[in-house]
Formats: structure tokens, C-alpha cells, sequence
């Protein structure tokens, strides 16, 4: 009787499925499930809005479609076979640019923007160079020449900071901004001789900055730190991270010649290889009082 009774069960359970009280059980943990993993989530939004780091900081490379910069790389190219077959605004162009480990020559430009996180008000205080290693170029085998054009422009202008790495401690100057009528730079006071406050929580606001950095006829290697005052955190300091990512960013300095260049005459049109190269003097920077 009790075997029959057994088979009874089981068939009814594969026949309607588990009884009403088991079902609602299962239901039940289900719901305390998604219940503690909604709390994991709050608990973990609450931490980075009020104990996690204030600031998150994102870099972008220099746009080398929009730049008057020139670029070197430190071996000769010495072979018209070996140039990108896309113009100057092509991936092939990037992709060879890549290979060749090309830097900026003299001066480079990188975009860094901040969002703040914390609930609040975030202070940007300040920013400064760190490990900061310079010796004379090795990036003289070819000089990389762009076609001439201009910057596609933009309707919010960021915050412009200048360093000078050829400075016995770097400094983060007020970028006035290239003068062509005087020939050079301006560069007037410090950047943050005014703190910037950012609101936080999840409508944040956001700053964008250009940091420029001229190092002459040395090729440095450095980094860079943001200096961020927030509520529960106080004072502290935060690293860029460049694209690749890695912590340093470098720039080449400007030999006498190189041994060959690569000319793009135009956008579309194709590179030439030509021989060796002088290259201009870097525009001068004029300096006010910091």
C-alpha cells in the first residue's frame, strides 16, 4: 500500500506539477533574491556616491586630423613601399602611425575630463607633472608632415593648461592660446589661481581641460595628477590615466634634421618620401607672472 501510494505522489507531482505550498516557497526565495541583490546594487551605488574615489577622469589622444603638430619616429623610414596606402584621414594612416611608435614633436595636447562622484560639491584645486624623466631625443629617423587644415572647431571651449617640462618643476599655466601675429605662446598665471567646483551625485557636472606640454629638444616621459578636495574624503590626489591605458604619456623633442620624412601633401591624396629634414624652430613661450 504504501509502495502504490508512493507511485500515486510521483505521478501526481509530474502530472500538475509541485503543490501550491512548495511553489510558493520557490516564488518566495526568488523575490528575497532579487530583493538582496537590489540592496547589493544601492549599498554599492551609496559607497561610490559617498566612501569611493570623488572623481572619475577619463584622456583622449590628440586628434591627429585636426592638428598643425608635427610627429617623429625614431627609426628611418627608408622604403616608399612601406607608407600607408589610405590618405592622411584613413586607418591605414592610424594603423601605420601605430606601428611605428610615432610621438609628437615638441608640443602635444591632451583632453582630460573630470566627473564628479560624490554627492556634493567637488573641488579641483590643482594639477602637477609627476615622474618626470627628459634626455636629449632619440626620435630622429623620420619627421611625420601633416597636410595643412585647421581644427574642426567646437561649441564649449575646455579649461587650457600649459606645462613647460624643460622647467626645474613644471608648472600648470593659464594657456592664452597660440598668437600666429607674435609667433609663440602666451602663457599667463596659474591655471588654478581659481578653484573649480563641480556638483556631484548622478546629475554631475563635467569639466574638460587641455593640457599642453612642450619639452623643446628633450624627449619626456611623464605623468600627470589631478589635486580634488571633496566632503568625507578631504584632500587628495588622482592619477591620469592616458589611453591603453598606461600612466605615462611621452613627447619627443626636436633634433637638428632627420634622416628622411614622409609628406602628406593633402587629406586624400598620397604620402611622399622624401630625404632629410630640418625641421622649424618650436615656437617660443611667453611667459607672465605666475
Amino acid at each position: 500500500m504504501i509502495g502504490a501510494a508512493g507511485v500515486l505522489v510521483s505521478s501526481a507531482v509530474a502530472i500538475w506539477g509541485l503543490p501550491a505550498a512548495v511553489q510558493s516557497s520557490e516564488v518566495a526565495k526568488k523575490a528575497e533574491a532579487r530583493e538582496q541583490k537590489k540592496d547589493q546594487q544601492d549599498d554599492a551605488k551609496e559607497e561610490r556616491l559617498t566612501v569611493g574615489p570623488a572623481i572619475d577622469i577619463a584622456a583622449a589622444e590628440p586628434n591627429l586630423f585636426f592638428s598643425r603638430y608635427q610627429f617623429a619616429f625614431a627609426q628611418s623610414t627608408t622604403g616608399a613601399e612601406s607608407l600607408p596606402d589610405g590618405g592622411f584621414a584613413s586607418e591605414e594612416y592610424r594603423a601605420w602611425f601605430r606601428k611605428n611608435k610615432g610621438l609628437p614633436v615638441s608640443e602635444a595636447t591632451v583632453r582630460v575630463t573630470i566627473f564628479p562622484v560624490h554627492r556634493g560639491t567637488v573641488v579641483i584645486q590643482n594639477m602637477r607633472i609627476t615622474d618626470l624623466s627628459c634626455r636629449p631625443t632619440r626620435h630622429t629617423g623620420t619627421a611625420v608632415v601633416p597636410p595643412a587644415f585647421g581644427d574642426s572647431g567646437g561649441d564649449a571651449l575646455p579649461t587650457a593648461v600649459a606645462f613647460d617640462l624643460t622647467e626645474p618643476s613644471p608648472r600648470p599655466w593659464k594657456n592664452e592660446g597660440w598668437a600666429p601675429t607674435e609667433g609663440g605662446w602666451n602663457l599667463s598665471g596659474n591655471a588654478f589661481a581659481k578653484a573649480i567646483y563641480l556638483d556631484g551625485c548622478e546629475n554631475f557636472d563635467a569639466r574638460a581641460f587641455d593640457l599642453s606640454f612642450f619639452t623643446e629638444d628633450k624627449d619626456c616621459e611623464f605623468g600627470v595628477e589631478v589635486n580634488v578636495t571633496s566632503a568625507g574624503r578631504g584632500d587628495e590626489w588622482y592619477r591620469v590615466v592616458f589611453p591603453g591605458p598606461r600612466l605615462t604619456y611621452k613627447v619627443a623633442g626636436r633634433p637638428e634634421r632627420y634622416e628622411t620624412s614622409v609628406v602628406s601633401q593633402s587629406v586624400a591624396g598620397p604620402h611622399v618620401l622624401r630625404g632629410r629634414y630640418t625641421p622649424d624652430r618650436p615656437l617660443p613661450l611667453r611667459k607672465g607672472t605666475f
